[in-house]
């Protein structure tokens, strides 16, 4: 299920009874917008029964040449404190992996984490390390309501 906006960088969907978030970078998506949508995704990615995540953000450019230089960094310190079980990262950049050791030094998270360089392994992976669980709500149904900025 798509719930982000056109007019949002990141667009989101979730699989799997809403287990699995599944965010991606919009190729030549406008970067004034990151702060906003990185923080709805933060939010997303904090549903109860989120347990695994693909931030996919091989298309982000480097938002520190673009006057954010602490975007990223805040990105992934929030992630480490998410309830998460799983999560894959998707980079293209050095400077992405750099920006990923800085914060994993400070807050370590308490799940498993995987770099990928292509998003469909790493949505393979989280597919294959989620086979079998029902999600933190259990069964109970949830009100779907989309990101905004």
């Amino acid at each position: 299920m798509e719930v982000e906006t056109l007019e949002s960088p990141l667009v989101v969907r979730y699989e799997r009874n809403d287990t699995l978030l599944h965010a991606q970078w919009q190729f030549l998506a406008q970067p004034h917008r990151a702060p906003s949508a990185l923080q709805n995704l933060l939010d997303a990615a904090a549903r109860p029964r989120v347990r695994a995540c693909l931030l996919d953000l091989q298309y982000m450019p480097d938002l520190s040449s673009m006057g954010q230089p602490q975007t990223e960094y805040h990105l992934l310190v929030k992630l480490a404190a998410l309830p998460l079980q799983h999560l894959a990262l998707v980079f293209k950049a050095d400077w992405q992996h750099e920006a990923l050791l800085a914060a994993t030094s400070c807050l370590a998270p308490a799940y498993e984490v995987q770099v990928f360089d292509d998003a469909a392994m790493a949505l393979d992976w989280l597919r294959q390390t989620g086979e079998g669980y029902l999600g933190r709500g259990g069964g109970r149904t949830e009100q779907r309501r989309p990101l905004s900025n």
